[in-house]
């Protein structure tokens, strides 16, 4: 029995001990250790972006062009009584002089538009570019010449369809926010939608549109744009009303003079002309956070935004206080960029 007091004295005395080593800072405790690799936990290293396979097919999406787009050759034949052709069906494409290509090689036939008007000035301003399939070669049967099978058919192709070399786009959006100029960095990006796939009028959710603005004028691959409505028509001149928002648009490529967008969500249908409103997500991450009082990693803002997010929501929980855009971007499917 003595024996077994003492032995109880020593733990407590170690356990005191040890205790006074913490307080100290000399020695942490198991469950301290634990708790502190929780609260601290390292952020991960996986970037993600928004996956919008589900909503539609990027091969297909065409594009706006400001110039008339020189093809690389042209459907002159085919195996088939019918005059419309579709995957499944065999063709034969001339090449014109100059490009060179090979057995395996993938080309996408495509149809343009003649030139179009500006929907608020009134100007000439681009071509729509619209994607009909998609062919691989099989054979060179003469020099330029190439017997080719149709793999992939968006809309019925033809003879005279001109073709183009095959520019594989990947659905997986990471987030940028738009770069404005560097004299006006303040300035909120603001640009009409001036056309849009199929040249259809009426707009709605998981519609192609189209903007005759890019990378000069600071927009990229993976912006995210607020549809705003226009002023009504007995709104007085100066009013300062807040701007109404039908819904948004993500970027899912850009050019120099142009780039492609896809209507994400849309709570009512819009038109030709309407404006959008570029999101500065890094911006508003970043005030959110400081709202929150959370810790704010610049690289983590620039490089994982959805990272971001989800961390956002984990804080605010089922709160509905976060602002639309960001409420639509967590639900949207994600996927890993390399």
């Amino acid at each position: 029995m003595i024996i077994h007091h003492l032995k109880i004295r020593l733990w407590m005395a170690a356990g005191m001990f040890l205790m006074h080593l913490t307080l100290l800072g000399g020695v942490s405790a198991q469950p301290v250790t634990q708790a502190a690799e929780i609260g601290s936990s390292p952020k991960s290293s996986i970037r993600s972006g928004i996956n919008v396979s589900e909503f539609t097919d990027v091969d297909a999406l065409g594009f706006l062009s400001p110039r008339e787009v020189t093809p690389w050759g042209r459907l002159v034949s085919h195996e088939t009584e019918r005059m419309l052709l579709a995957q499944g069906d065999t063709v034969y494409v001339a090449l014109e002089e100059g490009h060179d290509a090979k057995p395996g090689d993938l080309f996408t036939v495509f149809d343009s538009s003649s030139e179009l008007d500006h929907p608020l000035s009134g100007r000439d301003f681009g071509y729509v570019i619209t994607y009909l399939g998609r062919i691989v070669l099989k054979s060179e049967v003469k020099p330029r010449l190439f017997k080719a099978d149709i793999v992939e058919s968006y809309r019925p192709m033809q003879t005279g369809n001109p073709v183009l070399p095959f520019q594989p786009l990947s659905p997986c959006i990471q987030l940028v926010s738009p770069k404005p100029e560097p004299s006006d960095p303040s300035r909120i990006l603001r640009i009409p939608v001036v056309a849009a796939k199929d040249l259809t009028q009426v707009i709605g959710q998981y519609s192609v549109v189209y903007l005759d603005q890019g990378h000069k004028q600071g927009i990229y691959r993976g912006n995210l744009f607020q549809i705003v409505a226009r002023g009504q028509p007995d709104q007085p001149p100066d009013a300062t009303l807040p701007d109404q928002a039908l819904g948004y648009v993500l970027v899912l490529e850009a050019g120099p003079d142009t780039s492609t967008g896809l209507v994400i969500t849309a709570t009512t249908e819009f038109y030709i002309g309407t404006m959008l409103k570029a999101i500065d997500l890094k911006r508003a991450l970043s005030n959110l956070l400081a709202h929150y009082e959370m810790e704010a990693d610049p690289a983590e803002l620039e490089n994982n935004p959805l990272q971001v997010l989800g961390r956002l929501k984990e804080k605010v929980g089922s709160r509905g206080d976060l602002p639309d855009a960001f409420l639509l971007l967590a639900k949207l499917p994600r996927c890993p960029i390399p």
